[in-house]
């Protein structure tokens, strides 16, 4: 075992003036740290790569490695604020995500689906498009710039966008993967515990995303037969000669049908049967004023309006987040022409629109699903295979258990400061942060890329001690407006629902 030595420097700035009162004087200025790098006994290699990995021991009689910030989880959100803290601050910080490799959503990762929004909404971009971070240079430097504008894409396929964050996860030191967060625990400094190491840090920034959505009326039924859509890649059913239901009218629910549609014959389900509650299988709104919800300047202004009037706006403006790309929907319309007029061994592709699944039980191998037309109508469907694209949601990590009862909430979301620090009984100079899990208090945008760069910046400059950075964009070209007019059944018509 070869042990190194690495300094962590008060001096670079990480630790701001107004959290140094009252602490140790080991924390706010340059102190000696004891870094252990495991290597194997094969061949005398680092365990997590050639770069020097902080101290990962078994926890049993562990060192603690005290940091000014540690990140749990290393997905868009935090690798976002990894790449920022590396270029600005250098270390002192460490990102933790239990990916070896970085995978982004890999069970419904289809090699057809596309990003629906710019590629400049990468991770460092739009607040430093001279970063060495960007998807430009990821592009420039594997020498396939020119060849990317030449391609004339509409849109960045989420598999090079993937590839683009896998890069920039391995490019960072701060980043270390093949690390699982188990818990943290609070006594005057968080303690992170994973499976090799209990780690100390005055702030925790959690960025892991939200968890698979799965409806009360199909609960208790997942399964190999029933399951959400994020597991499609992982569980491969097998749909020859059988009969899928796909539940939900969103990207993901496009993006199964193609998928099914486009196997393989011999692998096809004979019928398909797509379900959305809403009245038809709508467009996303990405228009050029609704784009302006995707602003900085309308992140606070949604954060100052009632709670009231932010669900009133959420569901007005579902759409503007929560609709199908116009390529998909293309593309999904010219899949159903070709099986109707075109294709000798055509499955048979049903489309139920304006249905809520109001029941769901057990039929032999597959399940019966009660469709609500309305209020009085009444359908059955029984299928072999159920797919869930049902969105996600927000829950509070198990880590968090043992500190769980000292955060505050609001509905189902943790109860966030204007740096997107979570409110919670202790003390001020230690805060926790989560990322890409408030749209109930930011507003459409948060769970989006669009805001991502921004976000991570104003927890940076939270953690610097600094005052948020003044944006030098025009504030936007729609003036403020209050929606306390708006009536319950204006918001409706936009369309609601899975």
């Amino acid at each position: 075992m070869s042990v190194d030595r690495i300094t962590w420097p008060g001096s670079m700035g990480f630790i701001p003036d107004h959290m140094k009162a009252g602490t140790k004087s080991s924390k706010s200025s340059g102190t000696e740290v004891e870094i252990v790098r495991v290597e194997t006994e094969a061949d005398g290699q680092s365990r997590y790569s050639s770069r020097t990995s902080p101290i990962w021991e078994a926890p049993k009689g562990a060192r603690q490695v005290e940091l000014s910030c540690i990140g749990v989880g290393a997905g868009p959100s935090n690798l976002s604020l990894a790449c920022q803290t590396h270029e600005q601050v250098g270390q002192g910080a460490l990102f933790l995500d239990r990916q070896v490799d970085f995978r982004w959503h890999p069970g419904s990762a289809f090699d057809s689906s596309e990003l629906q929004v710019s590629h400049f909404k990468d991770l460092i971009t739009l607040v430093n498009p001279r970063s060495a971070y960007t998807f430009v240079n990821y592009l420039h430097e594997n020498g396939r710039l020119y060849h990317f504008l030449n391609a004339q894409f509409e849109a960045v396929l989420r598999a090079e966008f993937e590839q683009y964050l896998n890069w920039a996860f391995h490019r960072n030191p701060l980043v270390r993967g093949g690390e699982t967060v188990r818990e943290i625990r609070f006594d005057g400094e968080f303690r992170v515990r994973t499976d090799n190491a209990v780690l100390g840090a005055r702030n925790v920034v959690v960025g892991i995303g939200k968890q698979a959505h799965i409806p009360p009326q199909f609960q208790g039924w997942t399964g190999r037969n029933l399951f959400h859509s994020s597991e499609l890649l992982h569980i491969h059913p097998e749909a020859h000669n059988g009969h899928v239901c796909v539940v939900g009218g969103g990207q993901s629910g496009a993006e199964v049908l193609l998928h099914l549609v486009g196997l393989p014959k011999e692998r096809r389900p004979v019928w398909i049967t797509w379900v959305s509650q809403r009245e038809n299988y709508l467009p996303i709104d990405n228009s050029p004023f609704t784009n302006e919800l995707f602003m900085p300047c309308f992140s606070d202004r949604f954060a100052a309006m009632s709670e009231s009037q932010r669900k009133l706006f959420l569901r007005r403006f579902v759409l503007a987040s929560d609709g199908i790309s116009e390529s998909t929907l293309r593309a999904a319309y010219q899949a159903l022409y070709r099986h109707a007029f075109l294709e000798p061994n055509r499955c048979e592709i049903t489309l139920r629109p304006g249905c809520t699944v109001s029941h769901c039980i057990n039929a032999g191998a597959g399940h019966r699903l009660t469709l609500q037309h309305g209020m009085e109508e009444v359908e059955e469907v029984t299928a072999d295979i159920v797919i869930l694209a049902t969105g996600y949601e927000n829950a509070v990590p198990g880590f968090l258990e043992p500190i769980a009862n000292r955060l505050e909430k609001i509905d189902n979301e943790l109860a966030i400061r204007q740096d997107f620090s979570v409110c919670w009984d202790g003390p001020r100079d230690s805060r926790i942060f989560v990322q890409n899990a408030s749209p109930g208090q930011r507003g459409l945008a948060d769970p989006n890329l669009s805001l991502l760069a921004w976000r991570a910046r104003r927890i940076l400059d939270s953690l610097l001690g600094r005052a948020p950075r003044a944006n030098p964009e025009h504030p936007g070209f729609i003036s403020p407006t209050s929606v306390e007019c708006w009536s319950d059944t204006v918001a409706e018509e936009m369309g609601s629902g899975i």
